[in-house]
């Protein structure tokens, strides 16, 4: 599963219409989700560190974009 992460790049993703879907930390930021726009958005149930985990990242992440509105986190 390969997910676009930063924010800037899941901006650009949105503005694009590649975007349709965005998984944020459950302490992301308020003001960062609010950018996000009419995109669909779900909560992961972790903080930003779990997120990068799951991900199998060595780093804090407070939201990943995917093209599929059917995704999941596994």
């Amino acid at each position: 599963m390969s997910g676009t992460i930063g924010f800037k790049e899941i901006m650009n993703g949105i503005k694009d219409g590649k975007i349709k879907k965005v998984i944020v930390a459950k302490n992301c930021p308020e003001d960062m989700r609010k950018q996000l726009g009419d995109v669909k958005i779900e909560v992961f149930n972790g903080d930003e560190i779990q997120l990068g985990t799951k991900l199998g990242k060595p780093f804090p992440i407070a939201m990943v974009g995917y093209n599929d509105l059917y995704t999941e986190l596994k």
